[in-house]
């Protein structure tokens, strides 16, 4: 039960950034690759899960899909570098850097340009986390620039992911917002009113004389609410659509947006979808790679990290040890830069990093456990390959999303400002560099999107490639934020960094900061028989004792 919740919970996500990404690649409603997108991020997520907590940060981390990925592919969209007007018989040269060897190559089909799309989306996936958290992970240049990055940083950052990504929540709001709205109001009531209300759940346990026997246990009760929000709200939301369709309120033409609220708009895709789905690399053709989604994919990375190290430091707070150290920020960014790259070799459009809402999770449950982390990302595994129920969860009415969206977005955003509880925000200087990062990230994709023809240097590709940087708003606001925040006069304490040699728990006790919890076992013995690996970054300092 411990395990599922973290599952359940990043359904929602995975179930959002499938969805979207299906959509900017302008596939169809019942398009059996949207059941192949969900399916590959569920297994993807589950995978990195387990690699993350055995062997790479080493804490009880829940690896998600990561939101910082939507914003390039937004951008793109805005920008108008990626459209779905099939009647205007787009050229693959358009979207592709390599213009000389694909000038003659049309889209014959609108399920090709689908295809296309997503192979250029793998390359560019695959290319950016090498050179990314590959890079900075195996080198060790990370645990060099962790100290530039503070609590303002992390805010900024998560923050603009969340902000950034509202045209997604409106899109899928719009073609019912009454249904919306009660997905929402039912979401808040669960995570917000009704955590506290407890639901008896039967149990059996096996007798004691006889264990073949099944005998009544005394009645479980469970916060079902807290626990299953995401769920509870689907189920709520579905259930009302299911009626709104059969009463005829929603309408039957498939170019009405509101007819992406029927219950049956994407029927077939639970017929179209075998049971079992096994991800693999080049399912969906061969990779390809496009460099204005290589340039914006770069930026998610970077702003990944940012998530990521916050993430660290707020994960060992709530589970009592010290903060990691360098070899261990390393090892794990290195871990998320090479599931990154099976990521995008298997196809799934989007990189996974460390949940944000995990951290929620083990602050409600008071549970940190590694085995409960690696137990559900087996389960995510498990559920990617069942196919029939990724066709389900893809088949999800719109406005089924958009309340989900919502507040799942809003806790995104709520979770970056969370990072300002250890800056002191009396000071002048805080409240400019906080603010000022913010504000100049949303002008900066706000004014590109009123002036899409603004940029204009001669160069199409270099025009892709500045258009994608400028409207990219957590990547502008990161990068002002460790500007400001760097070279602005303030003090450790004023800025709120923390003292990385030691520090206390909630409950104010001293740490020892000699812990070993995130070394790898047997790394020493390998130390002493090959001295070479002493020198590796992302391995643990050699202590010759």
């Amino acid at each position: 039960m411990l395990a599922l919740q973290n599952v359940v919970l990043s359904f929602g996500m995975n179930l959002l950034t499938s969805v979207t990404i299906a959509d900017l690649a302008c596939a169809e409603r019942n398009d059996p690759i949207r059941v192949k997108l969900f399916c590959t991020s569920v297994f993807v997520v589950g995978l990195t899960t387990v690699v993350q907590s055995a062997v790479g940060i080493r804490l009880p981390m829940f690896q998600g899909v990561s939101g910082a990925f939507l914003g390039p592919l937004l951008s793109m969209r805005t920008a108008g570098v990626w459209s779905c007007d099939s009647s205007s018989g787009e050229d693959l040269a358009s979207i592709s850097t390599n213009q000389t060897l694909l000038m003659n190559v049309t889209m014959e089909t609108k399920q090709e340009m689908v295809y296309y799309r997503i192979t250029q989306l793998q390359g560019s996936l695959m290319v950016s986390g090498l050179v990314t958290e590959v890079f900075l992970g195996a080198t060790g240049l990370l645990g060099y620039l962790v100290k530039l990055v503070g609590p303002i940083t992390v805010c900024v950052a998560i923050t603009s992911i969340g902000l950034s990504v509202y045209p997604i929540s409106i899109f899928y709001c719009s073609t019912c917002p009454p249904v919306a709205v009660l997905g929402t109001l039912t979401m808040i009531l669960c995570v917000m009113y009704l955590k506290d209300i407890f639901v008896p759940i039967p149990t059996m346990h096996c007798n004691r004389r006889n264990a073949n026997i099944l005998e009544p246990k005394k009645r479980t009760k469970l916060p079902f609410c807290q626990i299953f929000p995401i769920i509870t709200t689907v189920i709520v939301s579905w259930a009302l659509c299911w009626v709104l369709t059969l009463t005829g309120v929603f309408p039957d033409d498939p170019n009405d947006p509101g007819y992406r609220a029927r219950t049956d708009a994407r029927g077939d895709l639970i017929s179209l979808s075998p049971w079992l789905f096994f991800p693999y690399p080049g399912q969906f053709g061969p990779i390809r790679f496009n460099t204005a989604v290589f340039i914006g994919f770069v930026s998610s990375y970077l702003s990944s990290n940012v998530e990521s190290i916050g993430d660290y430091m707020a994960i060992s707070r709530a589970t009592g040890t010290f903060p990691p150290p360098r070899h261990a920020i390393n090892r794990g960014i290195l871990t998320e830069g090479i599931m990154g790259v099976v990521a995008g070799a298997l196809g799934t459009g989007h990189a996974t990093t460390s949940y944000s809402q995990n951290v929620v999770v083990i602050r409600l449950t008071q549970v940190a456990s590694r085995s409960v982390m690696v137990l559900a990302g087996v389960m995510c595994m498990v559920f990617g390959i069942i196919g029939k129920l990724g066709a389900v969860m893809a088949s999800v009415p719109d406005p089924v999303i958009g309340g989900v969206s919502i507040v799942t977005f809003g806790l995104l955003v709520s979770i970056g400002l969370s990072s300002l509880q250890t800056v002191n925000l009396s000071s002048t200087r805080n409240l400019s560099v906080l603010g000022t990062s913010l504000y100049v990230g949303l002008v900066t994709s706000e004014w590109l999107k009123l002036n899409k023809d603004s940029i204009n240097t001669g160069y199409a590709s270099l025009d892709q490639v500045l258009k994608l940087i400028l409207g990219t708003q957590m990547f502008v606001a990161g990068l002002t934020s460790i500007i400001l925040d760097n070279t602005v006069r303030g003090t450790k304490e004023e800025r709120g960094m923390d003292d990385r040699s030691s520090v206390k728990t909630e409950s104010g006790s001293q740490i020892d900061k000699h812990q070993s919890v995130y070394d790898l076992p047997g790394i020493p013995q390998l130390q002493r028989r090959i001295p070479l690996l002493r020198h590796i970054p992302f391995f643990q300092p050699y202590t010759p004792h």
